[in-house]
């Protein structure tokens, strides 16, 4: 059997703990986490108990000290070059959490990197690997729907956050955020290269001035059209500066300003942001429409032009930013 993989943590907050840790101590035979670094004492404290490893406030001197194969960063986005880049000039591999890069040079210079230290770079984009996401592909693959000509994507949610995600200097705001989630996995179902764009984004309710809502548009060179948005309201009414009432009419509890406490026995999130309780919604599902007043039994027997995928996933299954 093959040595667990060495791997060192570069940021430990909520996604780095809840995303990328359980999947680290879940396969010990894979992985073994030799060290972790953070500013935050509160942080580190955390990191020694899941993984009895040492802790450092310093990357530079992690790399220096440990023997490290892999290291995964979960940092702020405009850390992640600078730091992807020392780190694979100390010779380990990197994993970066999405956004790769904050800018096509970022994304340049971080693989030129790789390619000079002989090292991989492994961008993480959860998204691919969404249950809905596969779902739908095999739908798509297997010709039960016959040719798609459109594939919509977007999450809604009336809510506001106050961490650095709201600052532009910090590489902040909803498109670097969620484009990974949002805009690449339909192109990608659309399986074509984009032949034009349309975009649109505001900063609307958050503080800062990064933008927190967007809607873009993608033609792709085999005609699909991708549509992805993120929004404060699933329907269309006008939506002001207090309240979405689309939003408002769709909740089951009352909005907190934190968030409520987690069940027993279930680790407790920070409250950096505002949190909405989780409205229920139905799964993600298949759209297809026709012209005609009859709809045929059979989804194949469509026409071409009037079918769609809708991947539109549940508030209880958005992943962590």
């Amino acid at each position: 059997m093959n040595n667990p993989i060495r791997t060192a943590i570069i940021g430990y907050g909520r996604s780095a703990r809840f995303l990328h840790a359980t999947g680290l101590l879940g396969n010990p035979q894979a992985f073994q986490v030799v060290a972790v670094t953070s500013r935050s004492e509160p942080s580190l404290a955390q990191a020694r108990a899941d993984f009895d490893c040492p802790t450092f406030t310093d990357y530079h001197r992690m790399l220096r000290e440990c023997e490290i194969d892999l290291v995964v960063i979960v940092t702020r986005n405009d850390q992640h070059c600078e730091m992807a880049c020392h780190v694979l000039a100390a010779g380990c591999h990197t994993l970066i959490t999405k956004p790769l890069g904050i800018t096509r040079e970022e994304v340049a210079r971080i693989y030129g990197t790789a390619e000079q230290a002989g090292k991989k770079v492994f961008p993480f984009l959860p998204a691919r690997w969404g249950t809905d996401y596969r779902r739908i592909r095999e739908i798509i693959e297997s010709g039960e729907i016959g040719r798609i000509f459109a594939i919509h994507r977007s999450v809604y949610g009336f809510a506001t956050r106050d961490d650095w995600q709201t600052e532009s200097k910090f590489g902040g705001g909803i498109i670097l955020n969620w484009g990974a989630h949002l805009i690449e996995p339909p192109m990608l179902l659309a399986n074509s290269k984009p032949k034009h764009l349309f975009g649109s984004c505001a900063q609307v309710l958050n503080p800062g001035d990064a933008e927190d809502t967007f809607y873009s548009l993608i033609t792709m060179e085999n005609g699909v059209r991708v549509h992805s948005q993120w929004s404060f309201s699933p329907k269309p009414f006008p939506i002001g500066s207090c309240k979405a009432p689309a939003a408002a009419s769709l909740a089951t509890t009352p909005s907190w300003r934190s968030r409520p406490p987690s069940p027993p026995g279930q680790p407790t999130l920070p409250s950096s942001r505002t949190w909405r309780a989780k409205e229920q919604k139905p799964a993600p599902k298949l759209l297809a429409t026709t012209s005609t007043a009859t709809r045929p039994k059979s989804t194949a027997t469509l026409p071409p032009t009037f079918l769609m995928t809708s991947l539109t996933p549940s508030r209880g299954m958005k992943p962590f930013d």
